[in-house]
């Protein structure tokens, strides 16, 4: 009987974890911000600026990650570092391995915030972390950040 619960718990664990590989950082610029801002037709974007030095930021990424793994079919995450583009390699890269990033990560090299700021939200002062919501038919900005059960709520009033 213990033998039959553990492998039942064995093969749960395999089935349940994250398949998707460890995220690699890509730098962009102020055209790429603006391609991934735009809606897709198929899935909702979570979109989340945040930096490896912003302590509110790592507190809530491991809230993104399950979302976009129990989510993978309707939700595309997208997490935007603000990190000097020059620690791409020394810091975002190794950061992303050591805690297991999962979701898709672009590091924004446009040192010109206040050109890129607006076209993310005309009332973002600036301050990290936030959260842009997007599908085809609907806008959401969350200047603050998010517990678990605020991400899920926002994003199940999108599906």
């Amino acid at each position: 009987m213990k033998w039959n619960l553990l492998i039942a718990f064995l093969i749960l664990s395999l089935v349940s974890c994250d398949q998707r590989p460890i995220a690699k950082a890509v730098a962009i610029d102020q055209n790429g911000l603006q391609q991934a801002l735009v809606a897709d037709n198929e899935k909702i974007k979570v979109i989340n600026f945040w930096a490896t030095w912003c302590a509110p930021c790592v507190e809530e990424l491991p809230y993104f990650e399950k979302i976009g793994a129990s989510y993978k079919n309707q939700v595309e995450v997208i997490l935007i570092s603000l990190d000097d583009a020059k620690n791409i390699t020394s810091e975002v890269q190794p950061f992303l391995e050591n805690n297991q990033i999962r979701s898709q990560v672009l590091l924004l090299d446009d040192p010109y915030a206040a050109e890129w700021i607006p076209i993310v939200d005309q009332h973002w002062d600036g301050a990290i972390p936030v959260t842009l919501i997007i599908s085809k038919d609907k806008k959401q900005f969350y200047n603050k950040a998010l517990t678990y059960k605020e991400l899920e709520d926002a994003i199940n009033e999108f599906l």
